[in-house]
């Protein structure tokens, strides 16, 4: 085993580790990116494993290099980054050693990167710490699983995202964009393993005459029918959101947003395949949308029926050709972007690998969230009438409700999660006891979708764990045909409405009034206990 410590002490130790990443390179502009991003989470020092054997890069030699005339070697660099020293390595003795590289892991340890021993596409992966967002900024990095390596007998992890590089004598940007995705399902979801090799054999499995244009077959590019094909292989039903075309040749949503789909999904923890079309280019070419970038408040003009998409400014991507964690804006007016297209002008297709078992669709479960909300509006000073000596503080925050929802200022945040992980995290919320009682016994789905509602008011300018949610919807994921029955739950200042199995195969529908609501907290991906939440309600 070949160990080397490298001290990013210099600017020559910078230009020298720049040579590296960049041998054999056929796109500079993926070197930059990597440079830039290993200075901005502060590297220091470098790890140097000289002679990796990469699984990923086994199976690609096994079905292409192996093959041709020209020899090859399949011995990979791996290298991990630290934002601190590490002589100690070479001071300590080896059982010490190994303990204090596992120590500096939790902080210091920033991922790493596995170069193959190929000329035009060397980055085999690369597993790194996003860097910060800009000032006034938040970045959420939603898509991200824990990920483990072992060197010098030390244990080391990091919760990030893969990147990997495309080969096109393997395989093109789509395979880059699903082997992303497909290896954050088995990191995170236990799915299959798949290389990229797997991927294209899954793909061209029933193949389609125009990848066979190219030899290998799928090596360049895969049709959506193909990319469907490999994404079934990973374990996932993908859903397809795709644009029209004006006689211009613009693309046309409807009434549909990109950047919304996009979110709800994203919030949801699922990688969205992003096929983005340049003006030059025949080809759509395939990145992957990992997080958010959220501005401190929304625009002064909403529209009607807001989402939280109107906070994201910028969508952290993968891209096989520029690099990871590159932030990716959501219109022409964001100014925060990494990349010069955005995803309003420039997204002809999304593809979003659900799991088997969902049958709705986000927007639509969004839709009855709101169609119920408004229902509640409507129905709310009858409600106050019916229900006048128990209401307490509900009542003042109904009212607020109403105001708002006149003046268009209620956001709605949809997102997926299991059914047991939102019970988990509403008996922890900060609900009144009574609607704590029925979210326990609640009869509730594998998959299911919530709504949170807030007042902008509760989001603008506000630090997170200060956010606050006003009323929630959850809707039954599994749901094909949906209708009100979908809803499984509605709460809102002074009423909770829910559905529960009864006898005979009914499905009853009960409403109670809910004295003394209150605000409550904003899932956060990752925080199942809300202590930072309950931290600043005490302050």
């Amino acid at each position: 085993m070949t160990i080397r410590v490298l001290a990013l002490d210099s600017p020559e130790r910078w230009t020298d580790l720049e040579a590296l990443l960049g041998t054999g390179q056929g796109n500079p502009l993926i070197t930059g990116n990597l440079v830039r991003h290993l200075r901005e989470l502060g590297a220091r020092s470098v790890l140097m494993d000289d002679d990796y054997i990469d699984r990923d890069f086994s199976e690609a030699f096994s079905a292409y290099y192996a093959k041709t005339f020209k020899r090859h070697s399949k011995v990979c660099k791996r290298i991990l980054f630290f934002s601190c020293e590490l002589d100690f390595l070479a001071a300590d003795p080896v059982e010490e050693a190994a303990h204090r590289l596992e120590g500096v892991n939790a902080e210091f340890f920033l991922g790493f990167i596995v170069l193959r021993p190929i000329s035009k596409s060397p980055i085999s992966q690369a597993i790194l710490r996003p860097p910060a967002a800009p000032t006034n900024y938040e970045r959420h990095l939603l898509v991200r699983a824990r990920y483990t390596v072992h060197i010098l007998g030390a244990e080391l992890s990091i919760e990030s995202v893969p990147m990997t590089q495309q080969d096109s004598r393997v395989g093109a940007c789509a395979q880059a964009s699903i082997w992303v995705s497909a290896r954050h399902i088995h990191a995170r979801h236990r799915g299959p393993w798949l290389s990229t090799v797997n991927i294209t054999d899954a793909a061209i499995a029933r193949s389609e005459s125009q990848v066979n244009s190219t030899l290998p077959a799928g090596s360049e590019f895969l049709t959506v029918n193909n990319t469907v094909a490999a994404f079934r292989a990973a374990g996932r039903e993908p859903l397809i959101y795709a644009a029209g075309m004006d006689a211009n040749g613009k693309t046309q949503w409807g009434n549909l947003r990109p950047q919304e789909i996009i979110n709800r999904y994203v919030d949801s923890g699922i990688p969205v395949s992003v096929w983005v079309k340049f003006p030059q280019s025949s080809i759509a070419h395939s990145i992957v949308v990992t997080g958010q970038v959220l501005a401190p408040k929304a625009p002064a003009t909403l529209p009607q029926r807001p989402t939280r998409a109107e906070y994201c400014s910028a969508f952290l991507m993968n891209d096989d050709q520029q690099g990871p964690n590159l932030r990716l804006p959501a219109t022409s007016s964001c100014s925060i972007g990494d990349v010069q297209n955005n995803v309003q002008d420039s997204t002809i297709v999304l593809i979003i690998p659900l799991p088997s078992k969902v049958y709705l669709p986000a927007e639509t479960a969004e839709t009855l969230a709101w169609a119920i909300l408004d229902n509640y509006v409507s129905d709310w000073s009858s409600h106050k009438t019916r229900n006048a000596d128990t209401l307490g503080t509900s009542e003042r925050l109904g009212d607020g409700v109403a105001t708002a929802h006149a003046a268009n200022k209620i956001v709605a945040r949809t997102y997926l999660t299991y059914g047991w992980k939102y019970k988990h995290r509403a008996i922890r919320n900060d609900l009144n006891a009574s609607v704590k009682q029925i979210v326990r016994d609640l009869d509730v789905p594998r998959y299911v979708y919530v709504t949170e509602f807030s007042l902008t008011s509760q989001l603008d300018d506000k630090e997170l764990a200060a956010r606050r949610v006003i009323a929630h919807v959850v809707v039954d994921a599994t749901a094909k045909h949906h209708d009100f029955e979908s809803i499984l739950l509605f709460h809102a200042p002074g009423m909770c409405l829910w559905h529960s199995h009864g006898v005979n195969n009914t499905f009853d529908r009960f409403v109670i009034a809910t004295p003394e609501d209150g605000e409550y907290f904003p899932k956060t991906r990752g925080d199942m206990d809300f202590a930072a939440f309950y931290a600043s309600k005490r302050q």
